[in-house]
């Protein structure tokens, strides 16, 4: 009988502490269901990111490629293309002379291979809806048509511009749309960049006049001195 009271005290015991556990230690779920609610809610976040990244596969698949060519520089003028060659030989030649390692030196290949790869190898150039720019062997430059302000024609291609009547814009770099060598696909590029941007110029004629147009205290000052000037 003793020990039959000793067990039904321990139960109570046991009973007790668990009844007198703090209100924190009550509210914890077991181990399964805090497993289970985890998992739930991992799926839920899933659903919710799934659309976005199919509206941005949606946006990539909009952007239809209208055309496409490919140029190489380096044969049309053997004699400039030896000298650039030659001038990267010897300017490797110099930094290993000057820094005698490995790694140094093959980064600056990489460096100077990076910033004459439109012209070493060949290049091709994409235009589509939304984006414009060129791929080739260890460079490529592709932007949104937004990004230039207009573009300005040569006997050998295209040139996209920033706006160059700022500092900014004259230190950015556009980029040049080689025609190819017979100048064959030349009415084609002016078609497309025509349709997506305006010629120098225009752009920058229009610019100005936005400008004059704009209030402030600039632009009183202009009317008037040219007020005076007409005067």
């Amino acid at each position: 009988m003793s020990r039959k009271n000793k067990d039904s005290q321990a139960e109570q015991s046991r009973s007790v502490q668990t009844d007198g556990r703090p209100a924190y230690l009550r509210s914890l779920r077991p181990r399964g269901e805090s497993l289970g609610a985890v998992k739930e809610e991992a799926k839920e976040g899933a659903k919710e990111v799934a659309p976005v990244e199919q509206e941005q596969e949606r946006e990539t698949t909009e952007d239809v490629e209208l055309y496409r060519w490919r140029n190489w520089l380096l044969p049309r003028r053997p004699l400039v293309a030896v000298f650039v060659i030659g001038s990267f030989i010897g300017c490797i030649a110099l930094a290993y002379w000057a820094v005698p390692q490995l790694f140094f030196v093959a980064v600056i290949s990489l460096i100077f291979l990076n910033r004459l790869a439109p012209y070493l190898f060949p290049v091709t150039f994409i235009l589509s809806e939304e984006r414009v720019g060129y791929r080739t062997f260890l460079a490529r430059d592709i932007r949104p048509w937004d990004a230039f302000l207009a573009y300005k024609e040569f006997p050998d291609g295209v040139l996209l511009t920033h706006d160059i009547r700022t500092f900014r814009g004259r230190m950015k770099e556009g980029i040049f749309l080689y025609y190819y060598e017979d100048c064959s696909n030349k009415d084609e590029i002016l078609r497309i960049v025509s349709s997506k941007l305006k010629p120098l110029d225009e752009a920058l004629t229009s610019g100005h006049k936005q400008k004059e147009e704009k209030g402030g205290l600039r632009a009183a000052i202009r009317r008037i001195r040219r007020f005076r000037s007409k005067d």
